[in-house]
């Protein structure tokens, strides 16, 4: 939203809209409010298929779901206040909601991909638990929340008083819109490929057939989508900024984009949760990587979450030639010292591998 331009002082009767670009807003709305809603329905459903408890990243994604119906809601009031009408023909009255909405939009858009992204840490940090991911969560999540803060300052302060924004007849000044998208969109786009990186080297390292890693790798490279979305809206957003003043009626694909960019985060980040509702090679796929990474050390400790109370049990063995079963899944036996139990797999959730790590160095 560009804060430098001009309302016309007229009347206007809302004549002469871009059709194309409004039904190209409106359906972008509809996928953006659907499918991320189905895509933290199934996560949630995942949870109690379980019958696990709800973790901080659930909570997180959560939150950015609501944020992102805060963005869709926001984008459907410029629908109803001129975005995609010539800015001549939109009476003052809606001009006024209009840049309301749009100084709004950086705190409800910026919110929503932080919460996205702090959810996928949080992921990363409960299911990749070693030294240097742990280390690397936190660092990372620190940037994000900084950039946050820092976007929401910089928004506060977009014009000087702030009411200049919807009414430019006020004295006052305001920051240059070209370099506010960079400041807000160039951090973006470098988080998110920070992220996507992480987890790779630890998936690369799980004991587990290769064509599982690639299949795993996949999930979350799945989240790369968000990246060229990210990209995307930095170019149109951009391009916004160099059309001239007649931003009600060229805005129209920026904010489509902004609608599709964190829905497409939100699914991105739901993904690697909805391992219970598929089946992988007549077992629970996540389950095989759990307990092949456990196997593979020498011995583990697994916590058994539940509704009612956490669990922790132990196999001890010294067979090599025997099997054992977890769940649907049966793999070679090495030799253990401990185990998880065989009983409610699905509900293991929390796995600390920092030790084997450790023990590795």
């Amino acid at each position: 939203m560009s804060s430098n331009q001009t309302s016309t002082g007229m009347e206007g009767d809302f004549n002469h809209p871009n059709e194309d670009l409004r039904n190209a807003v409106k359906i972008s709305l509809v996928f953006s409010f659907l499918l991320p809603t189905v895509a933290v329905g199934l996560r949630i459903w995942a949870r109690k298929l379980t019958g696990n408890r709800l973790f901080l990243d659930d909570y997180l994604i959560l939150i950015a779901l609501l944020f992102k119906y805060g963005c869709s809601i926001g984008v459907t009031i410029l629908l109803f206040n001129g975005l995609g009408y010539h800015i001549e023909t939109v009476p003052e009255k809606n001009l006024v909601v209009y840049f309301k909405i749009g100084w709004s939009n950086p705190f409800v858009y910026t919110s929503c991909v932080a919460f996205i992204k702090l959810s996928v840490l949080a992921l990363y940090k409960r299911l990749f638990a070693v030294k240097n991911m742990i280390l690397a969560v936190n660092v990372v999540s620190s940037i994000v929340v900084l950039w946050a803060v820092s976007i929401m300052v910089a928004a506060t302060l977009n014009c000087i008083p702030i009411n200049k924004f919807w009414d430019q007849s006020i004295e006052g000044s305001c920051i240059n819109t070209a370099n506010f998208y960079y400041g807000m969109q160039v951090p973006n786009i470098i988080t998110d490929l920070v992220i996507l990186i992480m987890p790779i080297k630890v998936v690369i390292g799980l004991p587990i057939p290769k064509s599982q890693k690639i299949l795993l790798s996949g999930v979350f490279l799945i989240g790369g989508l968000t990246l060229v979305f990210d990209i995307v809206r930095l170019w149109v957003a951009i391009q916004l900024t160099k059309s001239g003043p007649d931003i009600t009626y060229n805005q129209a694909p920026t904010a489509m984009w902004t609608c599709l960019e964190a829905a497409v985060g939100i699914i991105g980040a739901c993904l690697p949760n909805l391992r219970p509702l598929f089946k992988f090679d007549g077992g629970n796929f996540w389950s095989q990587i759990r307990s092949s990474r456990g196997s593979s050390r020498g011995s583990s400790r697994g916590h058994l979450n539940s509704n009612a109370a956490d669990m922790t049990a132990t196999v001890n063995s010294t067979s090599t030639s025997e099997t054992l079963t977890c769940d649907t899944l049966i793999i070679p036996k090495p030799h253990l010292n401990e185990h998880i139990s065989d009983e409610g797999t699905q509900g293991i959730e929390v796995h600390r591998y920092s030790k084997y790590m450790d023990a590795e160095k």
